[in-house]
């Protein structure tokens, strides 16, 4: 496969036909690109691009 070529592991965003190498890469993508509403901090209103480095702060904020 070349640099150009598609594996079957590469995933086609359906909002924007941005092509992703994996489902992570897709998910993020769709996040941050693609998802209008931040995630939010409950305890101190932080917002963050992503769920996940939203989970990653509330282990952190008391």
């Amino acid at each position: 496969m070349g640099l150009f070529g598609s594996s079957k592991n590469e995933l086609k965003c359906k909002k924007c036909g941005t092509i992703l190498p994996d489902s992570d890469r897709l998910k993020k993508h769709q996040e941050k690109a693609h998802n209008k509403k931040k995630e939010k901090c409950r305890a101190c209103g932080a917002e963050f691009d992503y769920s996940e480095d939203l989970r990653k702060h509330k282990k952190n904020c008391k």
